[in-house]
């Protein structure tokens, strides 16, 4: 895989993909990241093997199509205290150099067939909700989950989706938080694009 991109952009794909890697040690290749180069885009996966991200890069050049492993924390670290805008990457089963105008760096890789699938979502059914209503509610409710790992069921948000509201609650049990917001259901979406599609045909 070889590929150019802007700092900036790839640092902050990487950081944000870089929520879903373990903090605690399961396999040693999921400390890295995943990067799928082809078809004119870059998708970087990680995952803790319970949450998976899947992320598109933008205003990546790429020059040879391909798979690679990046370790995640030095690959965040170079690019936080690199200068140069702009930074070529490349990658194989045994190694990761990344250069620019006046740094070069090479990094041991791994085989990327060893790392797990993120499976993509390919359910018709679904609810879309805009992500800064989707912080807010999180926000909101977050407080109120349970510290307590014994309580399994308590230490997350619980959602519910309906025609068109998505609703969040969170207890700790002695705490109660509930926010809602407006969500776009799959069904609604579908009948706006035969309405449309209707209107067109008469």
């Amino acid at each position: 895989m070889r590929a150019i991109c802007h700092r900036e952009g790839l640092l902050s794909a990487c950081q944000l993909a870089s929520a879903a890697i373990p903090t605690r040690d399961i396999k040693p290749i999921l400390k890295n990241l995943k990067a799928i180069a082809g078809d004119g885009r870059c998708t970087l996966m990680a995952t803790d093997l319970e949450l998976g991200i899947r992320l598109d890069v933008q205003g990546l050049t790429i020059q040879e199509p391909g798979e690679a492993i990046l370790p995640a924390s030095r690959l965040i670290a170079i690019l936080r205290e690199a200068r140069d805008a702009e930074l070529s990457i490349e990658a194989d089963p045994s190694s990761c150099v990344i250069r620019g105008a006046s740094l070069e760096f090479e990094l041991l890789s791994e085989d990327p067939s060893q790392f797990p699938d993120v499976p993509t979502f390919n359910e018709e059914k679904y609810h879309e909700i805009t992500a800064g209503s989707l912080r807010e509610m999180i926000r909101r409710t977050i407080f109120a989950t349970a510290d307590d790992q014994g309580r399994y069921s308590m230490t997350g948000v619980m959602w519910e989706l309906e025609d068109g509201v998505a609703r969040l609650v969170a207890t700790d049990g002695k705490r109660l938080a509930i926010a809602q917001g407006t969500a776009t259901s799959w069904a609604a979406t579908r009948r706006r694009a035969k309405c449309r599609w209707c209107r067109r045909r008469r």
